[in-house]
């Protein structure tokens, strides 16, 4: 946890840096709000532009030093930034300590977002790749300055890789509120910290942060600082050279938008910078006639120009190292989310998951959608009336980007710009409400740029009618948002920390991981590791007919016999789960290490054509009944077969009073398990731990969120098969119970809601495993079979 902290630290303190630099080159003497984001942008710039030249990570990091050290060297520290410390230091820490939430309530630092977007995991591997060189390649084009900038963190002693990373998720809504204290001027100490808060961390934010995702806020950062750079700009010089050194913080946050977004990051700035200009700009509003506008688009120059860019526009997005755009094309496209409600993005929601299809959704909605909507036109109508521009018209933008998406892209995207536009449409909102709830103390206004005092509402009923709807939208916009933040997934270190005894052996190997579980590659850092994504397939992964990874009703827990003998050819090592319901290791594989959950197996040999398994579904064997003519047909055939004994197997909806457990419940169900002793293998994802218990029994089972897939993309997702112990049955039914640790003093404070799944358990007799002859297959269980016929 020190290091994702120390994390945070370093990339604001080196944001501000530079910010304070780039603004000072620009001949602004005075602090100014617009530093934060100017310098992270910097950072991200030139991260992601050395990212892709070789050297990737250290190239990247050694660009990030220089910048730092040409910035400390230019610094001069205006008067107004003591000023400046005093106010930002509260919002920084209030904003962090906020977003602290999910670790608290889970009592551990973890990777966000498990189970929910498991994105994090790969954007970690590739992170490893810029690092080492080793791993997953990122794809052709895809935006890697924030990767490359949580390498460099990393490069500091006891910062890992995965605290870096969470660092840097946390440290963009710090920067995000700090950026929105430059329209927060007119509020005392108090209101403007939680109205900074708030403009941070509103609800689609604060969905997108419990995700782990970084991007989307990135973006919506460069969104306001170009609100609030507008609002702050002042009249344009009439000098070119004055000209470009006002424009340099915007174009520096243009890049940033770039190398974060990839080229669609672009919209957002014109969208907000043409909104405003015709706003606020009568000579752009006459520029833009259609009889002038026509003509000035008619000029050879103009034409010129325009054909420039184009070409410049289509290199940029289609070729070389950043051109992103059909990757783009294709993930605008879906519906990975499901659907959002525009008003998700006004901030008051009360439901701990934005999509509008997910269990339990929003209680009153329409209450919340009408709350959110009033505040949002009374807010408008309070900065258009003091026309103050800016802000209003980059809303505006956002919208006009949302509504231009609906009939190109899916859920997918629009949600992504909807998240964008939420801490534009909180400002608006909640700096009026704020500034009109309480009459202003002595001392407590801040004048203006230009002089002006702003005064809050007067009039008893004006007055009152405000507070109303203050405290109802900010209530419910902080309950919307620790809503979601309670609920955040941390994953707990589960059975993948034990991959990690692997390295050793692994570093620099190339190694297949035999489960869907995509922060494996992470755990398995210093590898070059591929795991059998179904969303997201390998080249050098197939997945084996007989066994597929997606039965067409469920998610097949991965083994051995998912895999083509030609993949598994293909890689020198194999990391598979240590249960006893699984498949065997094919000849050619040697078992070298072990930890309680896994298997290390390296390839001495070639995998064998004819290893074939009968249709086992989502299980590790199948039975053989030859009362199928096929099957009669198959066993007569020459071969062996390695046959398991009668397994015992509780389905998932044998659970009772269910398959889902909050912190403290149990779960049961009956096996009957003849005499003898019996190996037990469970699927399961739990935040916390569990116990497995029986009469004479009782195995502790890891909190383990390990290969757990997101309910919008999976089917039934029950996941891999975990050793839950032996027991010893005298014969006849046994009762099998699961047991949720009790919560924390915190969970039940907060009425922490997490759930354990339980999938299938499965009990079979100890060492029953043989190989035996094909034709003795007939009324067993068979894992594998070796023949020449297929199934």
């Amino acid at each position: 946890m020190i290091g994702t902290y120390a994390s945070v630290a370093l990339i604001c303190a080196a944001s501000l840096l530079v910010g304070r630099a780039i603004l000072a080159l620009c001949g602004r003497r005075d602090w100014s709000w617009l530093e934060p984001a100017v310098g992270f942008a910097a950072l991200v710039a030139v991260a992601g532009l050395l990212a892709r030249a070789p050297g990737h990570g250290t190239t990247a990091s050694l660009g990030i030093v220089l910048l730092l050290v040409a910035s400390l060297a230019t610094l001069r520290l205006p008067y107004s930034a003591r000023g400046a410390l005093a106010h930002g230091l509260p919002v920084a820490i209030t904003i962090v300590a906020v977003l602290s939430i999910p670790f608290l309530i889970n009592d551990r630092w973890g990777l966000l977002g498990v189970g929910v977007n498991n994105d994090l995991g790969l954007h970690l591997a590739w992170s490893e790749w810029l690092r080492s060189g080793l791993g997953p390649v990122p794809e052709v084009g895809y935006p890697l300055g924030p990767h490359a900038v949580a390498v460099t963190a990393a490069a500091f002693p006891g910062i890992g890789l995965g605290q870096a990373f969470v660092g840097e998720i946390v440290a963009i809504p710090a920067l995000i509120g700090l950026t929105a204290l430059a329209a927060l001027r007119d509020l005392g100490p108090v209101r403007r910290t939680f109205a900074a808060t708030l403009v941070a961390v509103p609800y689609l934010a604060a969905a997108y942060f419990a995700q782990g995702i970084f991007k989307e806020t990135a973006e919506a950062l460069f969104a306001l600082a170009f609100a609030v750079g507008l609002m702050r700009l002042g009249p344009v010089p009439t000098g070119t050279r004055d000209r470009l050194l006002l424009a340099l913080p915007f174009a520096v946050i243009a890049a940033g938008a770039f190398f974060a977004y990839s080229f669609a990051g672009f919209a957002w700035p014109v969208a907000i910078v043409a909104l405003w200009a015709l706003a606020t700009q009568p000579a752009v509003r006459a520029a833009v006639s259609p009889r002038r506008l026509l003509g000035f688009l008619l000029r050879p120059v103009t034409l010129a120009v325009v054909v420039v860019l184009a070409v410049l526009a289509i290199a940029v997005t289609a070729v070389g190292p950043f051109g992103f755009a059909d990757e783009f094309s294709r993930v605008a496209g879906t519906n990975t989310y499901g659907p959002v409600s525009p008003v998700e993005a006004l901030g008051v929601w009360p439901s701990s998951n934005y999509r509008l299809d997910a269990a339990g959704g929003a209680r009153l909605p329409a209450l919340a959608a009408a709350i959110a909507v009033l505040a949002l036109i009374a807010g408008l109508a309070w900065w258009i009336r003091r026309r103050e521009l800016a802000v209003p018209a980059a809303l505006g933008a956002c919208a006009a980007l949302y509504l231009a998406s609906l009939p190109v892209s899916g859920d997918y995207s629009r949600a992504k710009a909807l998240m964008i536009a939420a801490p534009l449409a909180m400002l608006i909102a909640a700096r009026p409400l704020l500034v009109n709830l309480l009459p202003p103390r002595r001392g407590e206004s801040v004048p203006d740029e230009d002089g002006i005092v702003p005064s809050a509402t007067s009039g008893t009923a004006a007055r009152a009618a405000w507070a109303a709807l203050a405290v109802a939208f900010l209530g419910g916009a902080v309950y919307s948002s620790l809503l979601v933040l309670r609920e955040a997934p941390v994953g707990p270190p589960g059975h993948g920390a034990e991959l990690r005894a692997f390295w050793p052996t692994l570093h620099g190997e190339r190694v297949l991981y035999a489960g869907q579980d995509r922060f494996a590659a992470y755990q398995l850092l210093g590898a070059d590791t591929v795991v059998p994504i179904i969303e997201f397939p390998d080249e050098d992964v197939d997945e084996n007919p007989e066994k597929p990874f997606d039965t067409g009703e469920a998610y097949s827990p991965i083994d051995f016999d998912s895999f083509t003998y030609k993949t598994l050819n293909r890689f020198p090592y194999v990391v598979a789960g240590r249960a006893a319901w699984t498949s065997q290791a094919p000849a050619g594989f040697r078992r070298i290490d072990a930890t309680p959950s896994y298997l290390l197996w390296e390839r001495h040999g070639e995998a064998r054509e004819n290893r074939h398994t009968v249709l086992e579904g989502t299980e590790a064997a199948a039975p053989v009944d030859c009362a199928s003519p096929e099957m009669r047909i198959l066993v007569s055939n020459p071969g062996r077969a390695s046959l398991v004994g009668t397994p015992a197997i509780g389905p998932k909806d044998a659970w009772s009073p269910g398959n889902l457990l909050r912190a403290g419940e149990q779960a049961s169900q009956v096996l009957k398990l003849p005499a003898g002793r019996w190996q037990l293998s469970l699927q399961y994802f739990s935040p916390f731990g569990l116990t497995l218990s029986a009469p004479g029994f009782e195995q502790p089972l890891k909190a383990a969120l390990d290969g757990q897939r997101p309910n919008t993309i999976s089917l039934i997702n029950n996941g891999q098969f975990w050793p839950a112990g032996e027991v010893v049955s005298d014969g006849g039914p046994v009762r099998f119970t699961v047991s949720a640790d009790e919560p924390s003093a915190i969970q039940r404070l907060t009425g922490y809601n997490g759930k354990a799944d339980l999938g299938e358990l499965v009990a079979i007799p100890a060492d029953s495993r043989r190989s035996a002859p094909l034709r003795e297959a007939c009324g067993n269980w068979v894992d594998w079979y070796r023949a020449d016929a297929a199934p």
